[in-house]
C-alpha cells in the first residue's frame, strides 16, 4: 500500500497546485528550495522538477519525498520548455506555480497566492513580494512592469522594503521567478514560447494573457527570497544579453497591436539604442549584436505566431494602451522615488527623454 504523500495531507484528493521547478543540475540548491517548500502551511500541491541538461540525478541525494516527480531532459533546453514539460505534467490541478530553483518560499506563500486567485475571479495570475537572498531587507521585486518603448523591469528592484509595496495592487506581468496561475491561462493562450529559451518568456506569455482580457495581481504578504542569476552567476554574463536582447524585441513583434506599435515606435527605437548603450558599458556589445541576429532569424515564425495572437484577442488598442502605460507610470513613480543611488541608468536615460508619463 503505497504511502500517503508527505506535501499532501488530503492526499486522497486531486492536488490544487502543481509547483513547477526548473533547474539544471544544481542539486543542492533543489534541495533548499523543497525543503521550504515542506513548510507551506498550505498542503495541497505537488511538486514536478525538471532538470535540463542533466548529465546525473536532480539531487545529490535521496529526493526529500519520494511522491515528488522528478523529468530528466538529456540537454538543456531552456526555462520555457522546462516549463512546459512540467505544465504537461500538470493537467489535473487548477493551479499551476512556477518557482526559480534558487527562491525559497515563506510558510504562508502559497496558501496567500491561493486565496488571492479565489478571492479575485477577475485575476488569472498572482505573484509575491520578492526579496533579495542575500539582503532580505531590499527588494528584488514587486511585480514585472513593461515601458511603451518594450523594455520590462522588476518594479521596486534593489529598494529597501519599507512598506511602500505592501498594497494588493494589479501589475501588468508575473515574474516567472515565483508566480501563481489559474490553469485555464495556459488553455486559453498557449504555453511558453519556447523560441525564448530563457529570459523575457514569462513577459512574453504576461503580454499574450493580457490581450485576452487575464490580469496579474501583487500580493505583499506572500513573500520569497530570491537569489537571481543562479545559473550565471551575473546578471550581465553576455549569454543573458543576448538573450535579453533578442526575447525583447520578439516580445515586442508578438504582442504590440499594430497602431500601438507604430505610436510607440520612436520610444521603442529609443529604448533599444540605450540598452545596446547599456550592453557596451558592461562589455556584452558583441553578445547584444548576436542577440539582433538572433531576433532577425526568429522574425518569420515570430510574425505567424503574431498573427495567431493578434485574431484572439478580446481588447481594443485603447485598453491595450491604456494598461501598458499605467505600467510605465508605475516605473515612473518607482524610478522617481529612489534616493539611495540604486536608480537604473536605463530608466533614468528613458523617462530623461519622454519625461514622466502622463494622466
Amino acid at each position: 500500500m503505497a504511502s500517503p504523500d508527505p506535501l499532501n495531507r488530503e492526499s486522497n484528493l486531486p492536488e490544487t497546485v502543481t509547483v513547477i521547478i526548473p533547474t539544471c543540475n544544481r542539486g543542492k540548491m533543489v534541495e533548499t528550495c523543497l525543503r521550504h517548500l515542506e513548510s507551506q502551511t498550505f498542503r495541497s500541491f505537488r511538486v514536478v522538477v525538471v532538470n535540463n541538461g542533466t548529465e546525473g540525478p536532480a539531487f545529490p541525494g535521496r529526493p526529500p519525498s519520494s511522491t515528488i516527480l522528478r523529468i530528466d531532459v538529456p540537454r538543456n533546453e531552456g526555462t520555457a520548455a522546462a516549463f512546459n514539460r512540467g505544465l504537461a505534467a500538470s493537467q489535473q490541478s487548477p493551479y499551476v506555480f512556477l518557482l526559480n530553483d534558487d527562491a525559497e518560499v515563506e510558510p504562508d506563500c502559497l496558501a496567500l497566492l491561493v486565496r488571492a486567485l479565489e478571492e479575485n475571479a477577475g485575476y488569472s495570475m498572482t505573484v509575491p513580494k520578492l526579496l533579495q537572498w542575500s539582503d532580505p531587507s531590499r527588494l528584488d521585486g514587486a511585480g514585472d512592469e513593461v515601458l511603451l518603448g518594450g523594455g520590462a523591469f522588476r518594479l521596486g528592484q534593489g529598494q529597501l522594503d519599507k512598506g511602500q509595496y505592501d498594497r494588493v495592487e494589479t501589475v501588468l506581468s508575473a515574474c516567472g521567478a515565483a508566480a501563481l496561475y489559474r490553469r485555464s491561462v495556459f488553455d486559453d493562450v498557449g504555453n511558453f514560447d519556447e523560441d525564448f529559451f530563457a529570459y523575457r518568456e514569462d513577459v512574453d506569455l504576461s503580454l499574450r494573457a493580457l490581450l485576452r482580457g487575464h490580469r496579474c495581481l501583487f500580493v505583499p504578504k506572500a513573500r520569497v527570497r530570491h537569489r537571481g542569476s543562479a545559473t550565471l552567476g551575473s546578471p550581465f554574463h553576455p549569454k543573458i544579453i543576448r538573450l535579453t536582447t533578442r526575447n525583447q524585441i520578439l516580445t515586442i513583434i508578438k504582442n504590440y497591436p499594430l497602431p500601438c506599435f507604430l505610436r510607440a515606435l520612436p520610444r521603442i527605437a529609443v529604448f533599444q539604442m540605450l540598452w545596446m548603450g547599456f550592453a557596451i558599458n558592461k562589455h556584452a556589445f558583441l553578445a547584444a549584436c548576436a542577440g539582433l541576429g538572433d531576433a532577425v532569424r526568429l522574425l518569420p515564425s515570430t510574425l505567424s505566431k503574431r498573427r495567431q495572437t493578434m485574431r484572439r484577442r478580446a481588447i481594443s488598442d485603447r485598453e491595450w494602451w491604456g494598461l501598458v502605460k499605467g505600467s510605465e507610470r508605475r516605473l515612473w513613480r518607482w524610478h522617481s522615488s529612489i534616493h539611495e543611488g540604486r536608480s537604473s541608468k536605463l530608466l533614468a536615460a528613458y523617462f530623461g527623454i519622454f519625461g514622466p508619463p502622463g494622466g
